[in-house]
């Protein structure tokens, strides 16, 4: 499998051209993982901007004009009910967080061109026109005069020579542009991480809201046998109050049960862009998780993720832009040499009165010049020594900083890798339990009918079968969520090659 990271190509982040990691099929890694068909069905999806004079945060950071993105609201179909998938595309095109990253990318690709700006020659132009009127003492008397002039000038600046100058600042700029892609990528995968999490979570909160209508249709069902038999004289006044407290229970769990699906239905909401009470409908997947075990060694895992993680390579390219910075400190030690020159254009009318002596003047005159300037700075009090010293200092930095992020790499992948084997376990346990929970409480409930069990050991097992229900729901859950956040270790994220990812407009 051919997977390329994301990159700003013009005016949209496309696939990286040149930059190909050649992996074997993610099932090699995560066997039966369902993520790697959801990353690959991420497509662009356009924003869409609606405006509103009464949006809040318009009062906090001034008008429409001054901040276009305050009033962003996400765009989706009301009618529709999302799946995980969707609710993935969905995110892309809607989630602030992205769309940052995305400015972040798109400022850096300006900077280039920023950057290579001293490489051409810069022509400026000036006029000065005007009028003024005075008089000069001389001998004879004083001369009254009045002139009108026009000035237009124009001025050519073009660097020569600046040994290195320039071609440091466009390799610093370069460098950063691609830890901006590279943090771009990596702002995805985390997007589509933090849906696939909540998502889940959801998917959790609404089997064990099942499990509790269950439960309360169970402890119900069992109140109402326990009055039967207390009627005939079968059961006692405790045993009712304890089958009473049951139900009670049950009612209590059926609540907190209703309320963990708001709170998780609001955290997917927000995790795709949009506001926590948007009226986005969400659907479940039905297919059970995948048990397979998780091929490959945490070694070789480890190592893939070395070199394919979006924010380590990001590191990668500080260190360059910084090496670059170097370079330029170092480079205003030298001197430059530039071509200067200008065309200046005077007309001027003049009027004169001496007595009763009169006169005008009319003049027209050009003064062309050009000359080869070296500019070379001596002496400026150290300040040129303290900013090398300063640039390889911010240069060690950086790659302090990525040795740093190697090594948390490494951390992420070895901790989820194993929370990934337990998770796997932790469902196999839980279905085992509830299977188990399940068959004894209809042994015990036959038994119950029969008069040969009491109400309280009926009551131990159905609590146990309602704990069983919930433990099996969220150890799905915690499966499914721990396999994502090992994908999002490994920085293992692929889209389509026509798939593009950016805001609509500026």
């Amino acid at each position: 499998m051919d997977i390329t990271p994301l990159c700003l190509i013009g005016n949209s982040m496309q696939i990286c051209p040149g930059i190909l990691v050649k992996l074997p099929h993610p099932s090699r890694f995560i066997h039966g993982l369902v993520l790697y068909s959801i990353f690959q069905s991420v497509l662009s999806m356009p924003l869409a901007c609606a405006k509103s004079d009464t949006n809040p945060f318009n009062a906090l950071f001034g008008a429409e004009k001054s901040f276009p993105l305050s009033d962003h609201v996400g765009s989706f179909d009301q009618n529709r009910s999302y799946e995980l998938s969707s609710l993935i595309e969905l995110s892309l095109a809607n989630n602030p967080y992205t769309r940052s990253a995305w400015f972040n990318a798109l400022a850096s690709s300006a900077a280039v061109g920023q950057a290579k700006a001293p490489y051409f020659p810069k022509l400026t132009f000036k006029a000065a026109g005007g009028y003024d009127s005075g008089y000069a003492s001389v001998q004879d008397g004083p001369i009254y005069y009045q002139r009108t002039a026009l000035s237009p000038t124009f001025n050519l600046e073009y660097l020569l020579l600046d040994f290195g100058r320039r071609s440091a600042d466009v390799r610093n700029t370069i460098a950063l542009l691609e830890a901006a892609n590279l943090q771009f990528s990596r702002k995805v995968q985390s997007t589509v991480f933090a849906v696939q999490q909540s998502y889940f979570a959801h998917t959790a909160s609404l089997i064990q809201r099942d499990a509790a209508v269950a439960n309360l249709e169970l402890a119900k069902t069992i109140l109402a046998m326990v009055e039967d038999q207390k009627k005939v004289g079968l059961a006692t006044q405790p045993e009712l109050l304890v089958a009473q407290k049951t139900y009670t229970q049950a009612q209590f769990d059926m609540a907190d049960a209703e309320r963990n699906v708001l709170v998780t239905l609001g955290n997917v909401r927000t995790a795709v862009g949009l506001e926590a009470n948007a009226p986005l409908k969400v659907s479940l997947t039905a297919a059970p998780p995948s048990l397979e075990t998780i091929s490959g060694k945490v070694d070789e895992l480890i190592n893939t993720a070395i070199a394919r993680r979006p924010d380590l390579a990001a590191k990668i390219a500080d260190i360059r832009a910084s090496k670059a910075s170097t370079d330029r400190a170092l480079a205003d030690f030298m001197p430059t040499v530039s071509l200067e020159g200008s065309y200046q254009n005077h007309t001027y009318n003049y009027s004169a009165q001496q007595g009763t002596n009169s006169g005008t003047f009319n003049g027209n005159h050009s003064y062309p010049s050009g000359f080869v300037v070296m500019s070379w700075d001596l002496f400026d009090g150290f300040e040129r020594v303290e900013k090398v010293k300063k640039r390889q200092a911010e240069e060690a930095m950086a790659r302090a900083n990525a040795e740093s992020t190697r090594l948390e790499t490494t951390r992420d992948v070895w901790t989820d890798y194993n929370n990934s084997l337990k998770a796997r376990k932790r469902v196999e346990y839980a279905n085992s339990l509830l299977s188990s929970a399940k068959e004894n409480f209809d042994s015990m409930e036959a038994a119950f009918k029969n008069g040969l069990a009491t109400i309280t050991e009926l009551v131990s097992l159905q609590s146990a079968l309602a704990t069983a229900r919930f433990e099996q729901a969220g150890a799905q859950a915690d499966y499914l969520t721990s396999l994502a956040s090992l994908s999002l270790a490994m920085g293992q994220f692929s889209v389509p090659s026509s798939a593009k990812v950016k805001p609509a407009s500026l």
